[in-house]
C-alpha cells in the first residue's frame, strides 16, 4: 500500500489512526502549524551570497532553520507534505524516520496536510 509516494515498511499494511497524531508534543504541533504556511522549499538560504545581499539591502532578516534538528526535520518534512505531496520522496520520508519519528507519524501527517484531516477546516 503506498500514500503518496510513501510505501510502507515490509509487510506493513498498518493506516495511520487519531492515535498517531497524539504522539506529536505541543511544541510539535506548533512546528506544523508554522511548515503550513511557509514552503521551505521556496525559503532563501540566509548564508548564501544571495541571502546575505537581500539581508543588507532591504534591511530584514530572513527565517533560519529552528536550533533543534529534529524539530527542523519536523518542519521541513510537513512543509513538503503540506506543500509538495506529490513530489515526497523515499528519501523524505527516511529523513523525518531517522529523526526519530515514526510511520505512523509520518502518514497521518501526509494525510492530515494533504487534505483528508483538513476538510472540516476548509468548510
Amino acid at each position: 500500500m503506498a500514500y503518496l509516494g510513501f510505501t510502507p515498511l515490509d509487510g506493513e499494511s498498518r493506516t495511520a489512526t487519531a492515535s498517531d497524531a497524539g504522539l506529536f508534543s505541543s511544541t510539535e504541533l506548533r512546528v506544523i502549524s508554522l511548515a503550513e504556511r511557509i514552503d521551505a522549499t521556496r525559503e532563501i538560504a540566509p548564508h548564501s551570497r544571495f541571502g546575505r545581499f537581500v539581508e543588507w539591502a532591504l534591511g530584514v532578516r530572513l527565517a533560519r532553520p529552528l536550533a533543534d534538528p529534529r524539530l527542523e526535520s519536523l518542519r521541513r518534512f510537513a512543509s513538503l507534505a503540506r506543500h509538495h505531496a506529490d513530489e515526497l520522496g523515499d528519501d523524505d520520508v527516511g529523513s523525518f524516520l531517522a529523526s526519530g519519528y515514526s510511520r505512523g507519524q509520518a502518514q497521518g501527517l501526509l494525510a492530515y496536510l494533504h487534505g483528508e484531516g483538513r476538510r472540516g477546516r476548509l468548510a
